[in-house]
């Protein structure tokens, strides 16, 4: 796979695309009036216990408090107890009295958050989940720092080496450098990347990671009420962190400061920045440049066209995402299932595909067309795990539905990029939809009505917009004169612009 990550800064946004064989896989924009939060660290203050949802919200320098719940709260958690709550799409999994959890033999029953929260109380915070919606951010007490050959767990002793490491004599070795980490009391996670390296790379990481650590418990000690104690690592550096350099062809930037810390970055691990980091200074804007910004246009469009000429609707809600299947231009060459399958197979690899690129996460319900062939559902929903394996988000498909519906589950950390790019629409309130010209037009006549037996008035005046008034002079002008006869009134029209479409005022004399 050839990477490329192209960096474009401009005044106050920060956008990020990555390439991978110069196909636009995914886009990740930042506003610096907004910033993102995510990572950050933070000193926070709990100002409400919810003992029947075991969780606490708290205040930590955001718009919202966040929310937190007792797993996260306890000194005592597992890794995998906390492998479980940091991959909870679903908060109210976790909302419940108590629970049981069988760990190395042992069955423990947690008791109630009130003793390990109180109001007021001062906690040191990491955000794992951006503020979503109405939700506030997801907040947990144990931290994690996040380097590019290991993770460092500084209140959870675990030793984890990456599953994607198939060398049994490396996985070894790495197991025992973690062995002597956690000696120190420090749990680790050694990256796939920790493969491609020698340990003495990794134990300079770790010896960072560590002082870090350290810095950041000083600085919350020292400190009074909410402040952000370390920020989370620039995301164009994370991109490049979590790439290896036998993928990663370049880094594209074209504002001087990133390039500079890029450069640094390397320069940290030792490796040759010239062969990697360009700086762009072409009159052409970057993204024009490698043809990203045609493509971004299309991330808000909610019909997608596949090649064969069906295409997908995209449907994002608030609680799910929902995406329609149609074979559209497409009739195929044989049979109807057989038109059906390659069209599902299509969208499935596009679904995919548009799950990482949009950034859709949570629950996304996909409808294909209805096929009566078990082992053809069976192929599609196979084409559509092997698509998925390349987004690095976690994802789970569920089989089909009785109705024929496909879920998937993808693990949600920030807003969509449908909703960073755009907002809702100020002249239909983000409905999509507005009343139509009839539909006022009909409800201007029960007003007239109403105006004539409130007030008596012998003379109206409708003020509308020039469509809405067009459709009453021009459309309806007998059903007009029949109201106008039948109260014995006269109706003077004026059109204004500046009024919505579906406003509009009666006055009479």
């Amino acid at each position: 796979m050839n990477r490329q990550i192209i960096v474009n800064n401009t005044y106050g946004e920060k956008r990020i695309a990555i390439l991978e064989d110069r196909k636009l896989v995914e886009l990740h924009v930042m506003h610096s009036e907004e910033g993102s939060c995510l990572s950050n660290i933070y000193s926070g203050i709990i100002r409400r216990v919810l003992p029947g949802m075991q969780s606490a919200f708290v205040e930590f320098g955001g718009t919202r408090t966040g929310f937190i719940h007792a797993n996260d709260l306890r000194l005592d958690i597992t890794y995998e107890e906390y492998q479980k709550n940091l991959e909870s799409d679903d908060d109210d999994e976790l909302n419940h009295e108590e629970q049981v959890s069988e760990t190395q033999g042992e069955t423990r029953r947690f008791t109630d958050i009130t003793e390990y929260a109180k109001e007021g109380n001062r906690i040191l915070v990491q955000v794992v989940k951006e503020p979503i919606g109405q939700k506030g951010a997801k907040l947990t007490t144990h931290i994690s720092l996040a380097g590019r050959y290991c993770v460092l767990l500084p209140t959870i002793t675990h030793i984890g080496v990456s599953r994607k490491i198939g060398d049994r004599e490396k996985r070894e070795e790495l197991k025992e450098f973690g062995q002597k980490v956690m000696k120190k009391g420090y749990g680790i996670i050694l990256r796939t990347l920790a493969a491609e390296t020698d340990l003495k790379t990794i134990e300079k990481e770790v010896v960072f990671l560590i002082k870090k650590w350290i810095s950041i418990q000083n600085t919350f000690q020292k400190g009074k009420g909410t402040a952000l104690i370390e920020p989370a690592l620039d995301p164009m550096l994370d991109f490049v962190q979590n790439t290896g350099m036998d993928e990663l062809s370049e880094i594209v930037v074209d504002n001087k400061n990133d390039e500079k810390a890029v450069r640094d970055y390397f320069a940290f691990y030792g490796e040759n920045p010239d062969d990697k980091v360009k700086f762009y200074d072409l009159p052409y804007p970057i993204f024009d440049y490698y043809s990203i910004e045609p493509e971004v246009t299309k991330l808000v469009k909610k019909k997608i066209w596949l090649k064969s000429g069906g295409f997908l609707i995209v449907e994002q809600t608030e609680a799910l995402t929902v995406i329609d299947v149609n074979t559209g231009k497409f009739v195929g060459k044989g049979d109807l299932e057989s038109t059906v399958v390659k069209t599902n197979c299509e969208a499935a690899e596009e679904i995919a595909y548009h799950l990482r690129l949009r950034n859709l996460a949570g629950i996304i319900v996909v409808d294909f067309i209805d096929m009566r062939n078990q082992a053809n559902k069976k192929k599609v929903i196979a084409k559509l795990e092997h698509e998925l394996e390349k987004d690095p988000a976690k994802c789970t498909v569920f089989y089909f539905t009785r109705l024929g519906l496909i879920q998937i589950t993808r693990k949600r950390t920030t807003e969509s990029n449908i909703s960073s790019l755009t907002e809702p629409c100020p002249y239909c309130s983000g409905n999509g939809i507005i009343r139509s010209r009839e539909t006022v037009t009909f409800q201007i006549f029960r007003e007239i009505k109403k105006h004539v037996k409130l007030y008596g008035s012998k003379v109206l005046t409708v003020r509308a917009h020039p469509e809405t008034i067009f459709a009453l002079e021009q459309k309806y002008t007998d059903e007009l004169e029949k109201l106008k006869k039948e109260l014995k009134i006269s109706v003077n029209t004026e059109s204004d612009n500046s009024l919505h479409r579906e406003s509009f005022t009666v006055d009479g004399k």
